[in-house]
């Protein structure tokens, strides 16, 4: 529609056409409300006039030079979506209403009273152009609504609101500009600042002079924007991750944070917060806080919230909050807060949440820095009243002994990761490594089994009415001396037929002997609650093949060789371990009338290999390890016959030694991270005995057969009991210490029992049993023997 002509055009009903409007001369009135057509863009020339005639009225859009007068009418703008600019002048006592996604620019001094509103799109300002009365108010209301003041100056004292994240920009504000969320960009002026809620963000550069209050809600200076405004905080929060010049007062209630700058800062009741999420905020000035005031800082694995100020730093009591964010890494010293014009007083109190566990918090100062220090500590509270056994505070050796080797890395490199750090007691008993001290036990055993089949006389007719079973025995020339004085005729000749040969001949005995062995036990050691060991239960087997030669009636040397193996448990989960082993070694005995002497060196060697499991990661460790065992024995026998049996009590001492050479190794992972992977160090372990005992023996003959019975009961006497590894975490500076596993008592009871059949051919078969038992051991092994000599 065109309106031409000097003359008034009323429109009485509403227009819907959607074509432009073109006033070009006289006016164009609304007779009624919303008869402009809210589809159409108008355009009023220089000269016309746009009419509402005090009635509320939609269009399209505005555009042109004439004059737009409202009444008391309220003209909405901006439908149809369309940029445009309008010169004229905008009059009446009516408001203003911008929509749509479009920009609309003012260049024209404009006198309306009735205030604007601005719910969408841009309402821009040129040159001369402004917001009507400056008594007016404006609403910018809405995500998309822009108020762009075009660089110019303007007036409200009816104020300026942003709402639902409206925007002001570009240009100087007089009046107050109050915000219940929305964004401030390069603001100028003398306007003042106040946010009511939600959150305000603040880009550019803004110089506005007047104040700026935060009473509730969030204001932010984002990066790279800045103010120079003085600030109080009432209540929410003020952040700064720009710059914040003025002074800033931080009452009840209110908070101050961010990564940026601010000005000198009092804390007078509210909370100084620094950083966001782990950072740091700069004071341009001094920094005082109350005893009713709150430091709040965020610590995470690596680092801590922390406030740098350029001058004095007051801190007046307050109370610090630190809050631990969970993570892999904990530091041993956080730095909270550095001034360069130096620290005066200190914090009165220390306020923790979600404090890692086994981590004592404290506080420290000295000239210029605060700090917040972390204390590893595993040692658990003493439950009242204590419970027996008490251990030191809930901690056994073991645990001790692991919990003092993560302290002195967390001292030492000033940070753990924290899988270490919240460590329980059972925890430090699972990652300790004590399963590797179960292979210093099964070597002991098998070499120990390894020197009793060389030394046992069932396995080469070495003692034929001496005592063996596990370990040695009387001689076998006693057999010839005198057991059989005081036998009539008919009983020598049974013994001649079974033994081929008197004995009165000095050159008719078996020179050699060959003889194998298979042996197997299992011994079950309780571990020490006090020490933290755990029960441990080791099983071995083997086999032995040997050869002796008689030099003599009265001597006999020889060798053997053998293979064996091992496996062994910890009570608890906490591993297992096997090996498979070579022996070898050399014996010797010589008698001299009814007393003789023992001994026998061996070799051996092992593959082994160590599995455990530390929560859901495993490791796996291989290597090889060298054992020298030997034993000495001496014992006199004492023999008589009864109801035609040869009877013998053999009265001995001995002494063994095993001593187990260990390499230095270190475990892989098998499974899951190598966070709890073991290096071991290299060690020599011995582990020696003496023994006391009693040895029984009587035999004879069955057909064509000598059987032989023997028994034994000794006291052992363990000079070394220690089944300890040096070990250090593979991930962890500084962090060796000692485990201990279960250690044998130290006095046990041995006890044996076996039988032999030998035949005149030559042959014989033999079977042992052994035991040993003490207050935390039980041990059981056997021995099966065959062997031929001539």
């Amino acid at each position: 529609m065109t309106k031409i002509g000097a003359g008034t055009l009323t429109l009485g009903s509403a227009g819907t056409y959607t074509g432009a409007t073109f006033v070009g001369a006289g006016t164009l009135q609304a007779g009624a409300a919303n008869v402009f057509s809210p589809f159409s863009a108008y355009t009023v020339a220089s000269g016309a006039v746009l009419d509402l005639n005090g009635l509320n009225q939609t269009i399209g859009s505005l555009a042109g030079a004439g004059r737009v007068t409202l009444g008391s009418g309220t003209l909405t703008t901006g439908a149809d979506n369309a940029s445009t600019s309008y010169s004229g002048e905008i009059s009446g006592s009516g408001g203003l209403i911008k929509q749509g996604t479009g920009t609309f620019i003012l260049s024209s001094a404009n006198t309306y009273t009735g205030g604007t509103t601005i719910n969408a799109g841009v309402l821009a300002l040129s040159g001369a152009g402004t917001l009507g009365d400056t008594a007016n108010a404006t609403a910018v209301n809405g995500a998309t609504a822009v108020l762009d003041l075009g660089g110019t100056s303007q007036t409200q004292n009816g104020g300026v609101s942003l709402q639902n994240g409206g925007t002001i920009r570009n240009g100087s504000l007089t009046g107050a500009l109050t915000s219940s969320g929305g964004v401030i960009n390069g603001l100028g002026g003398s306007a003042s600042v106040a946010v009511s809620g939600g959150t305000t963000q603040m880009l550019g550069t803004n110089t506005y002079t007047g104040a700026t209050a935060v009473n509730a809600g969030v204001l932010e200076v984002a990066a790279g924007g800045s103010i120079v405004s003085d600030v109080t905080v009432n209540g929410g929060r003020f952040v700064s991750n720009g710059s914040s010049l003025g002074t800033m007062t931080v009452n009840t209630g209110g908070m101050l944070g961010g990564n940026g700058i601010v000005g000198t800062t009092a804390i007078d009741g509210g909370t100084l917060s620094p950083g966001n999420s782990i950072g740091t905020l700069t004071i341009q000035g001094s920094l005082s806080l109350t005893a009713a005031s709150t430091y709040r800082v965020e610590v995470d694995p690596a680092a801590s919230d922390r406030t740098n100020v350029t001058g004095m730093a007051t801190l007046g009591g307050a109370t610090v909050a630190a809050i631990y964010a969970p993570g892999a890494y904990v530091t041993r010293q956080y730095t909270v807060l550095n001034a360069a014009g130096g620290v005066s007083g200190t914090f009165a109190s220390l306020v923790n949440t979600n404090l890692p566990a086994n981590f004592a918090p404290s506080l420290s100062y000295d000239t210029n820095n605060a700090y917040l220090n972390l204390t590893l500590n595993f040692v658990p509270p003493d439950p009242e009243p204590p419970t027996s056994p008490d251990y030191g505070n809930g901690l056994n050796l073991n645990q001790s002994s692991v919990a003092n080797a993560l302290v002195n890395s967390f001292n030492t490199a000033g940070g753990i990761p924290l899988a270490f750090g919240a460590l329980t007691p059972q925890g430090l008993t699972q990652v300790s490594g004590e399963a590797a001290t179960g292979t210093q036990q099964a070597t002991f055993n098998m070499m120990s089994q390894f020197l009793g089949a060389m030394l046992d006389p069932f396995a080469a007719g070495r003692g034929e009415t001496g005592q063996g079973g596990a370990m040695p025995y009387a001689d076998e020339a006693l057999a010839y001396a005198s057991p059989r004085q005081g036998r009539n005729a008919s009983e020598r000749e049974a013994y001649n037929a079974v033994y081929k040969a008197p004995p009165r001949l000095a050159d008719a005995f078996n020179r050699w002997s060959v003889w194998a062995s298979g042996f197997g036990g299992a011994q079950t050691t309780a571990g020490n609650a006090s020490v933290g060991s755990a029960d441990t239960t080791v099983r071995i087997y083997g086999a032995v093949a040997g050869a002796d030669y008689r030099l003599s009636p009265d001597t006999t040397i020889g060798f053997a060789l053998g293979g064996a193996g091992s496996n062994y448990g910890f009570a608890k989960g906490l591993g297992s371990g096997r090996s498979e082993a070579f022996q070898a070694g050399i014996y010797g005995r010589h008698a001299i009338g009814a007393a003789y002497v023992a001994a026998a060196l061996a070799y051996g060697w092992q593959d082994i290999t160590t599995d455990r499991s530390v929560f859901l990661n495993r490791y796996r460790a291989r290597f090889d390890a060298n054992a020298l065992s030997g034993r000495i024995e001496s014992g006199y026998r004492f023999a008589w016959q009864s109801m035609g049996q040869d009877l013998g009590l053999t009265p001995y001492v001995a002494g063994q030694f095993t001593t187990l050479f260990l390499p230095g190794y270190a475990e892989e992972v098998v499974a899951g991270g190598n966070l709890f992977a073991l290096s071991y160090q290299s060690k020599d372990v011995t582990a020696s005995r003496s023994e006391l005992g009693l040895r029984a023996d009587t035999s004879f003959v069955l057909n064509d057969a000598r059987v032989t019975l023997r028994g034994r009961a000794a006291w052992a006497h363990n000079f070394d009991m220690s089944r300890s590894v040096s070990v250090n975490f593979q991930s962890l500076p500084a962090s060796a210490f000692v485990v201990s596993g279960a250690t044998p008592a130290r006095d046990a009871a041995l006890v044996s029992a076996g039988a032999e059949m030998a035949w005149r051919s030559g042959f014989a078969l033999a079977a042992s049993f052994d035991g040993e038992f003490s207050r935390n051991v039980e041990s059981y092994a056997g021995r099966g023997t065959v062997r031929y000599r001539w």
